[in-house]
């Protein structure tokens, strides 16, 4: 498959344990062959090969840039750049002259088409392995089914209905077939199915699925197919009757996955600041579909030394002496605290801080930073940070303080903080550290300056390995499907089965759990559970969890939602519910004026 830009992959690094296979006729530097499939410590092999491109270039490790087209151009994240100048990045993000160019929307796409190919492969041989039983070999090609069943979601949902690979291919492809979205969900329903039955529930490997997330994402697959009413990309729109059958089987199985959840190897955590704690970042009881990278054996990680780096387009600080930065500040290698050195492209919207203005929901304090702790020491006697004048300007604190010993912050001392209640300057000037009132970076919502309380969610465990503190990539594990979720799936399925009762139990479970003092303070009624309540909601539990765009599309709400980013002036309903096919893939193939998405 030499002709068009889909990546099958020949992997000859470790992955999760094991030496990978090559993918089909492709070089293989292992030595392994198709042979060796049959047998089940080679097919173990295949296995782990679906997992690569998830690790190697979706969830972590590469430019990030699926990251932007799942989160970004959405009303939750506004664009950093005051200008609108910051190339592609801007460019999505506003959906300004944007178009197949956009090099930012290629590896989602050959990431998981590398996907599809790998498990492909897999999937052809789970009846060819002779050397062990039935049920292991199934348990082990369950996870190419479930894999499959999560790439063909995210590509059917970002670009509709397109190339639908289902057997290993091989030889040169001139053009490619599209299949409409109906097809693929038949086919993601039908994988789900299978892993539902054969997943195991527990996986002594971080990182393998589990039939937890087989339950999970066959339900949101499901609730997704039944909106597609009306006409929407290459698709033959279902009956309400059809909709609704799919709904009923959605609630079958998020019913099963909540209420059953200990057999499921999963739990809510009790309180929302447990979730996304270093602690628990590498055997998180929530999370049931994990991205894993390795804190210490880099063979484990595809690229080495150069693992997760998903927080970084989340973060304010940036040594480029804008927004959040001050001397007193550095890149810093393990240190205690640390601080890392973000690329600063994406910051929450005001209307998304605005989300969480109750003080009871804690998820604000566990889902973001706004404190910054010195760790460099600027003054003569080397023990902290001395007042100069340009941190002075940038922070308006009193020159006075500037050189003067007595406004000195000790090594390990707040440095910077970043306030929700809007202070005085009176109030600021009494502290020794920078104060910035968070309500003064959104003056002019279209041009948020960077001052902004930075995501947190994916900003752990910094490896002993790391040298270059400006290339700071940590070894966190991304957290792709969790329980969380489930509860909001399971809501706005009764919602749009009418069911609000049944809907609003499984909102305030989720919000009581958010609650500081879980006193019910934060419980919701049936008159409140509205649209745009779900959406509220989704935005507060989820912010940065891969979600929002095919949030905004499955309730159709771009229209209505987009009115909550001033920075978006062009989005065009007719062209930007589908992601563009890149131009390099259209360029290669006989039928690309047919397979670009209108409008590109």
């Amino acid at each position: 498959m030499k002709k068009i830009n889909i990546w099958i992959l020949a992997a000859s690094v470790l992955l999760l344990g094991v030496t990978t296979s090559c993918e089909l006729d492709e070089e293989n530097p292992s030595g392994d062959t198709e042979l060796a499939w049959s047998s089940i410590a080679g097919y173990t092999k295949k296995i782990n090969d679906c997992y690569f491109d998830l690790v190697r270039i979706i969830y972590g490790q590469s430019e990030d840039s699926f990251l932007l087209e799942a989160e970004g151009g959405t009303d939750i994240w506004a664009d950093v750049n005051e200008n609108g100048t910051n190339g592609n990045y801007s460019k999505l993000m506003r959906y300004e002259d944007f178009g197949a160019a956009c090099n930012l929307m290629n590896e989602g796409y050959d990431g998981f088409y590398g996907v599809i190919h790998a498990c492909n492969g897999a999937i052809a041989y789970q009846d060819k392995v002779t050397d062990a039983p039935k049920e292991t070999v199934y348990k082990l090609a369950a996870e190419a089914h479930f894999i499959r069943a999560h790439a063909l979601f995210n590509i059917v949902e970002h670009r509709g209905g397109k190339y639908l690979p289902l057997e290993p291919v091989t030889g040169e492809i001139k053009s490619l077939p599209m299949s409409s979205v109906n097809d693929f969900y038949n086919v993601i329903l039908s994988d789900l199915e299978f892993a539902m039955q054969w997943l195991p529930l527990t996986q002594s490997n971080q990182g393998h699925v589990k039939r937890a997330a087989a339950y999970h994402l066959y339900a949101k697959a499901c609730m997704t197919y039944s909106t597609y009413t009306d006409k929407i990309s290459n698709v033959v729109p279902i009956s309400a009757t059809e909709s609704e059958e799919l709904l009923k089987k959605a609630k079958k199985a998020i019913d099963e996955l909540i209420d059953h959840a200990a057999d499921y190897d999963t739990q809510l955590y009790a309180d929302a600041k447990d979730i996304f704690a270093e602690k628990n970042n590498k055997h998180n009881k929530e999370a049931f579909f994990v991205i894993s990278h390795d804190e210490t054996e880099l063979s484990l990680n595809p690229r080495g030394n150069y693992p997760n780096r998903t927080w970084k387009k989340y973060c304010a600080y940036n040594n480029d002496k804008a927004g959040i930065y001050i001397e007193g500040l550095e890149p810093s290698v393990k240190s205690a605290p640390k601080v890392l050195k973000g690329d600063c492209i994406m910051e929450p919207t005001k209307y998304m801080y605005n989300l969480y203005s109750n003080p009871a929901d804690e998820r604000f304090d566990a889902f973001f930073k706004v404190v910054y702790y010195c760790n460099k020491a600027t003054n003569p006697e080397k023990t902290g940070y001395r007042w100069i004048d340009a941190d002075a300007k940038r922070y308006g604190v009193n020159d006075g303080r500037v050189g003067n010993a007595a406004y000195d912050v000790m090594v390990g001392d707040t440095i910077i903080y970043l306030s929700r209640t809007k202070l005085t300057d009176a109030e600021k000037q009494k502290h020794k550290y920078a104060v910035y009132n968070i309500d003064d970076n959104y003056l002019d919502l279209a041009r948020p300056k960077r001052f902004f309380p930075t995501l947190i969610k994916g900003d752990c465990m910094v490896p002993d390995y790391l040298t270059n503190p400006n290339k700071a990539y940590n070894a966190s594990d991304q957290f792709i499907y969790r329980l969380g979720e489930s509860y909001l799936v399971s809501a706005e399925i009764e919602w749009r089965l009418g069911n609000k009762g049944a809907a609003v139990n499984r909102i305030n479970t989720l919000r009581n759990r958010a609650c500081k003092n879980h006193d019910g303070s934060l419980d919701i009624s049936e008159a409140q559970l509205t649209q745009d309540f779900l959406l509220d909601e989704y935005a507060r539990e989820m912010i940065g969890e891969w979600n929002r765009w095919m949030t905004l599309k499955r309730f159709r709400a771009f229209e209505s939602r987009l009115v909550h980013n001033p920075q978006i002036k062009s989005f065009n309903p007719a062209v930007h519910y589908l992601r563009p096919i890149s131009s390099k893939e259209i360029l290669l193939i006989d039928n690309g004026a047919e397979y670009q998405n209108p409008g590109y």
